[in-house]
C-alpha cells in the first residue's frame, strides 16, 4: 500500500515539474518588449524603452562652436547639461522637404546624457520579442551596425536601432572626423564653382553692358537728330516771319503814297471849282 502511495506522489511531482517547465518556456516565448517609436524623414524607427530615460519637446539649444553638423548644441534637462544630436544628420538622411523636429529622446550612455532630436515620437509599442526579425539587406540607408532588427506590423516597417551603439564615443569621434572632411570637401566644391562662374558672370555683365551702351548711343543720336530738326524748323519759321515783314512794310508805304496822291487830287479839284465860280 505504501509503495503505491509513493509511486503516486512521485508521478504527481513529475507532472508538476513538467507543467512548471511548460509555463516557463511559454513565458520566455511570449516575453513582451516595449519600444519607443519615432519618425525620421519618411521612415519609422524604434528604440528599446530601457535605453530611453525620458522624452521632451525641443526647447532652447545653445550651439557649440566648430562642432560637427549633427551636433546641434547643448541644452539643460532638469539641471543636467545634455548634448543634443540631430539623428537625421547623424544618419545622413536626405530629404526633399525639411521637417522641424518636435521631440528629443533623452538617453544616458556611459554616465553621459544625450538628447536625440527626432521628427516626432508617435507611440510606445508593446510586442512579443519574437516579432523582431533580423535586418534584411538594403532595408534602410543607415549602417547595419546600428540596427538590432526590424518589426513588420501590417503595412508598417519599423527599424529597431541600438542607441548604445549610436552614441558610442568612438563612433561619434569617427563620425565627427568624417563630417569635418565632408564639410571641407563641400566648401572646396563651392569655391571651385565660384571660380568657374566668375568668367561667366564677367561675360554676362559685358553682354548686358554693351546693349545698354548701344541703346544710350542710339537714344543720343535720336536726340541730336530731333534737336537738329527742331532747330531747322525754328530757323524756317524765323525766315518766313522775316520775309513777311518787309512785304508788309512795303504795302503800308504804298498805301500811304496812294492816300497822299488822292488827297492832292481832292485839293486840286476844290481849287478848280472855286476858280470857275
Amino acid at each position: 500500500m505504501e509503495d503505491k502511495t509513493l509511486a503516486t506522489n512521485q508521478e504527481q511531482r513529475q507532472q508538476a515539474e513538467a507543467s512548471s517547465k511548460v509555463e516557463t518556456i511559454s513565458k520566455e516565448e511570449s516575453k513582451i518588449v516595449q519600444l519607443i517609436v519615432f519618425n525620421l524623414r519618411d521612415e519609422e524607427f524604434a528604440a528599446d524603452i530601457d535605453q530611453v530615460r525620458e522624452i521632451i519637446r525641443v526647447g532652447t539649444i545653445t550651439p557649440i562652436p566648430d562642432s560637427p553638423d549633427f551636433i546641434k548644441g547643448v541644452t539643460n534637462v532638469r539641471g543636467e547639461i545634455t548634448v543634443v544630436i540631430d539623428l537625421k544628420a547623424r544618419f545622413f538622411l536626405p530629404g526633399k522637404k525639411e521637417v522641424d523636429s518636435k521631440h528629443v529622446v533623452i538617453s544616458e550612455q556611459e554616465k553621459s546624457l544625450y538628447g536625440l532630436m527626432v521628427d516626432e515620437v508617435t507611440e510606445v509599442l508593446r510586442i512579443p520579442e519574437e516579432k523582431i526579425k533580423s535586418t534584411p539587406e538594403l532595408v534602410t540607408r543607415i549602417d547595419r551596425i546600428y540596427i538590432n532588427g526590424v518589426i513588420t506590423l501590417e503595412n508598417r516597417l519599423i527599424i529597431l536601432i541600438d542607441l548604445a551603439k549610436v552614441l558610442e564615443e568612438e563612433e561619434l569621434a569617427k563620425l565627427a572626423e568624417f563630417a569635418q572632411k565632408r564639410r571641407a570637401a563641400a566648401e572646396a566644391r563651392e569655391r571651385e564653382k565660384k571660380v568657374e562662374e566668375a568668367p561667366k558672370e564677367q561675360i554676362t555683365q559685358k553682354e548686358t553692358t554693351e546693349p545698354i551702351e548701344e541703346k544710350k548711343a542710339e537714344e543720343t543720336s535720336k536726340a541730336q537728330i530731333a534737336q537738329g530738326e527742331t532747330k531747322e524748323s525754328t530757323d524756317e519759321k524765323k525766315a518766313k516771319a522775316t520775309s513777311k515783314t518787309p512785304i508788309t512794310q512795303k504795302e503800308t508805304e504804298k498805301s500811304a503814297e496812294v492816300k497822299i496822291a488822292e488827297s492832292r487830287d481832292e485839293k486840286k479839284n476844290k481849287r478848280s471849282q472855286k476858280n470857275e465860280k
